[in-house]
């Protein structure tokens, strides 16, 4: 494999960004726009008439030469030619990084353990275009329940939730937690007669996602209402799923990159299956870009330079995800989890940022405050369908108005009387703007999609593994041990102090 085993910082192109930081630091992005009238067209780029637009940064036309490169230094496009060849690049599980491979054609002679990769994406994808179909198609089903964790769960959430306005099937519920207040709540606004539900795991063996399943299987009482997404199609067999009820993944498919895989059957279930090709068709369009596109004009290697260079030159520890859409309200938690699950790996350069964020308008009345009078600066990006169809005209071009105002606001800040400091504004604070013609399956697609390169070409510079979670699974086992004290009400293994006394603490408590 030709993965590099370099120290990013010790290379001279990070070097040079270090050289370059001090000479461009006190420019105002606003000066930079009077010293170049083309600015908006040199930083900013369009794909599938979604636009992206990186003017208002802290980066000039040599900024970005010298981001450039460092991504031909630490070899991106050597590092999709591995991927997209099927060599393992997720080297700590020694397997494939392929989901690009279920929205964009491959080799058509890739196999992973004797398996065609095309053949198999295709086989799946008609297979949830059949049991889509029938659940769609069966006036006895009125409500589907989708239970899995982390991305077996946020991405599916976050399109059924974003096309809410296009949902022509059951209504679809999610379950990722184990609360079980939260899922008696919902059972109890179902029909049990008419409830479908599908359990969504790779392993099978998911803690918080079979224990919501059990409860499920008990208030269900019948098995036939099930469906399973699982890599261990063996597991659901045993566990009483029906075979023909049973969808399966790979281990090439990463949790938190499934949604185009079964993973995304609820989409089909709740839109249509050509609503979720039409989404598939979005990504396809961002893989063809990120992969043929000259990092100088390539949109996600612009997204994650420009976090290199914010993280590990101006020293700036977070990143913010701002819809200006309630419909993507589920966008920042989703995008956290890609992130911070995928580079929050340590190596001897900081790593992902503190991913956070909110709706719009709603934002502004909550943390805005500290965006643009803060000791912290925090870059973030505006994500604005321009078009509603759904909404009134004159609100909708006031929420737009908003966001725009928000970003020139940051930039520009504010001077105030010396005797009223509360009324300045240091403004220089950076931030993207992304505009949506209008949200739908295919700009959504491409959305996600691009933030997934974004997070793989960041992962690349840093010289970290974005498709592990070893953080997750230390977790997982701890709590195991802890569940079983709390469970027979004695500590028979051994703790630290503070986690002793909580859980006698607990036990007082019950």
């Amino acid at each position: 494999m030709s993965i590099k085993t370099i120290d990013p910082s010790a290379s001279p192109e990070w070097s040079a960004l270090q050289n370059h930081y001090t000479v461009i630091k006190d420019t105002p992005v606003k000066v930079m726009f009077d010293q170049d009238q083309s600015r908006f067209d040199t930083f900013s780029y369009t794909l599938g008439n979604v636009l992206f637009d990186f003017s208002k940064h802290n980066a000039n036309k040599t900024t970005k030469e010298h981001l450039v490169q460092l991504g031909q230094a630490c070899g991106i496009q050597e590092h999709y030619g591995d991927m997209l060849s099927g060599k393992p690049i997720n080297h700590t599980e020694n397997r494939a990084v392929l989901h690009c491979a279920l929205r964009t054609p491959l080799n058509k002679d890739l196999e992973i353990d004797g398996e065609n990769i095309n053949e198999f994406a295709l086989k799946s994808r008609r297979q949830i275009q059949k049991i889509s179909d029938d659940i769609r198609s069966n006036p006895q089903i009125s409500d589907v329940v989708h239970i899995g964790a982390g991305g077996s769960n946020l991405g599916p959430q976050l399109v059924c939730e974003a096309l809410k306005g296009l949902q022509s099937g059951p209504r679809i519920h999610f379950i990722a937690n184990i609360d079980s207040q939260t899922i008696r709540d919902l059972f109890a606004k179902l029909n049990r007669r008419t409830t479908r539900f599908i359990i969504a795991s790779k392993t099978f063996t998911t803690a918080e996602t079979m224990a919501a399943a059990k409860m499920a299987v008990n208030w269900a009482g019948d098995m036939s209402a099930f469906y399973a997404v699982t890599a261990a199609p063996e597991k659901a067999l045993e566990y009483g799923i029906p075979e023909k009820n049973i969808l399966p993944l790979r281990g090439w498919i990463g949790g938190r990159f499934s949604t185009w895989s079964a993973i995304g059957l609820p989409v089909a279930v709740a839109l249509g299956y050509e609503q979720f090709a039409t989404l598939l068709e979005g990504a396809n369009l961002a893989d063809h870009h990120a992969t043929s596109t000259p990092l100088e004009k390539n949109i996600p290697f612009m997204m994650a330079a420009l976090g290199v260079w914010y993280r590990n030159f101006w020293d700036y520890r977070a990143h913010a995800i701002l819809p200006y859409a309630d419909s993507l309200s589920k966008l920042p938690a989703y995008m956290q989890q890609l992130d911070m699950e995928s580079n929050g790996k340590a190596a001897p350069v900081k790593t992902g940022p503190v991913v956070f964020g909110g709706v719009g308008t709603n934002v502004q009345h909550a943390f805005m405050q500290f965006f643009h009078q803060g000791t912290d600066i925090i870059p973030c990006d505006f994500i604005v369908p321009v078009k509603n169809r759904h909404a009134d005209p004159v609100m909708q071009k006031s929420l737009v108005a908003n966001a725009l105002a928000q970003s020139r606001a940051l930039m520009n800040g504010k001077e105030s009387a010396a005797d009223e400091p509360h009324h300045s504004f240091s403004g220089n604070r950076p931030s993207t703007t992304i505009l949506l013609p209008e949200l739908n399956a295919k700009t959504l697609g491409i959305l996600m999609a691009i933030y997934e390169h974004k997070i793989f070409m960041q992962g690349i510079i840093w010289n970290i593994n974005s498709f592990d979670q070893w953080g997750v699974e230390l977790g997982k086992q701890l709590a195991r041990n802890i569940e079983r004290a709390l469970i027979e009400g004695n500590l028979s293994e051994k703790h630290d102090s503070s986690t002793e006394n909580l859980i006698r603490a607990m036990l007082k408590m019950e």
